[in-house]
């Protein structure tokens, strides 16, 4: 069984080349995770800074067009992505990703 959560995407609008401006747009795309997890694992557990808490552990598998520049929506709660590669340790070559869905308090 598998969650829903939404990336978005920023993206900072500009001028193009006929020094017409460029609106800004924010794009909005469902996205299956393979489990959420509530909090941050021991292991991960020194990763937020100051100011700053580790919502959820989001595990996907195979690895999404995600970034630490996205935010995510889980359950409701708009938190910044802070991304972690994740490599099989057995040699398989499977990869994923461990995303930190992290809000700023301050």
């Amino acid at each position: 069984m598998s969650e829903t959560v939404v990336r978005i995407r920023k993206s900072p609008g500009g001028i193009d080349s006929n020094n017409d401006p460029i609106p800004s747009s924010v794009e909005r795309t469902a996205m299956r995770v393979k489990a959420v997890s509530p909090g941050v694992s021991k292991r991960n557990s020194g990763v937020a800074r100051n100011g700053e808490t580790i919502e959820y552990t989001l595990y996907f598998t195979p690895a999404p067009d995600l970034t630490n520049d996205d935010e995510i929506e889980v359950r409701g709660l708009v938190c910044k992505a802070r991304v972690l590669d994740w490599r099989s340790a057995f040699g398989t070559g499977r990869r994923g990703l461990e995303v930190l869905a992290v809000t700023s308090r301050g």
